[in-house]
């Protein structure tokens, strides 16, 4: 992302078109991503864990790592690839008469056209196949979801006894060492949270496939959440992640993952990636054409009168 934004800077300067128009869209898409926040907290669980098998010491990276997630929810807050595009080329300097069409990528509207007048990307109303995509993703990921809670997400061999926990039979055993509040925590970012995404995007197309978007405020709050809530899901392979690196050299014990964990991985990117290939737009368009129905069944009710 930073090596997006410092091209993107480069390249508005010397005008090169192709190398802004790639930074932008690295970058736009790249936001979501940034998971530091996540990975601050799986430290912290990660050290809970081991501290009954070792002595943890906080190292100096650790501010760093503090500070640079701090940095770069500062950056995300001001980077806006609609002001990169401003100033490669205003939208006062373009001769726009009628804006009945958004561009997805510089966020120009603009005239009915094939492609975009600044950025030179395919125009349309609506993002292309977006409702197929979601459903492939979602149940993709809804498949994915039963080995990932049935098969081990980690092993972990000590004095000579292997030890083979699932999603749930790890929050028991943090349960059972007296740690509620990281039990609280795998349990809600691994379990309750795919769950949740899953048939939370499930509902939202479910009212759009059939028309049955009463409130489209509340599904348009449905929808900001699951965006929101999807990242945090990534704590417990985190976790597996950092523990690998801490244990698994002869150290201390001998950690590996389990195939449960590739599992989990595979939902997690699959409902981010379905939140985003969904178009929250199609909520509004469903609830106008209803609005205008239920507003249409009185006039031919008098007119038949």
């Amino acid at each position: 992302m930073c090596i997006a934004i410092l091209t993107a800077h480069l390249s508005v300067k010397r005008r090169w078109f192709y190398p802004l128009k790639g930074s932008l869209w690295i970058l736009e898409h790249s936001k979501h991503w940034v998971m530091l926040d996540v990975f601050l907290i799986s430290v912290a669980i990660s050290c809970f864990k081991l501290q009954d098998y070792s002595d943890i010491f906080v190292g100096n990276a650790l501010y760093s790592l503090v500070i640079l997630q701090v940095i770069t929810i500062l950056l995300i807050s001001r980077v806006s690839t609609r002001r990169y595009w401003e100033l490669w080329r205003p939208e006062n300097s373009l001769s726009i008469t009628d804006k009945h069409i958004h561009c997805h990528s510089c966020h120009l509207s603009q005239q009915e056209a094939a492609q975009c007048i600044r950025c030179e990307s395919p125009l349309h109303h609506r993002k292309p196949n977006s409702m197929q995509k979601t459903w492939a993703l979602l149940i993709a990921a809804t498949i994915a979801i039963f080995p990932a809670n049935l098969i081990p997400i980690s092993i972990l061999i000590t004095n000579g006894q292997l030890l083979e926990d699932t999603i749930f039979s790890g929050v028991a055993s943090l349960i059972n060492n007296d740690m509620l509040g990281i039990a609280i925590i795998i349990f809600v970012a691994s379990i309750v949270v795919p769950v949740a995404k899953i048939l939370g995007l499930a509902y939202l197309l479910i009212c759009i496939q059939f028309n049955m978007v009463r409130n489209h405020r509340h599904a348009l709050m449905i929808y900001r959440a699951i965006k929101w809530i999807g990242k945090w899901s990534m704590t417990d392979l985190f976790v597996i992640s950092i523990m690998l690196t801490l244990v698994d050299r002869g150290q201390i014990l001998n950690f590996t993952p389990g195939f449960g964990a590739v599992a989990f991985g595979i939902v997690v990117v699959l409902t981010m990636l379905a939140a985003e290939s969904i178009d929250p737009r199609l909520l509004w368009d469903k609830h106008a054409s209803l609005q205008q129905a239920e507003s249409a069944k009185p006039v031919s009710s008098s007119i038949n009168e």
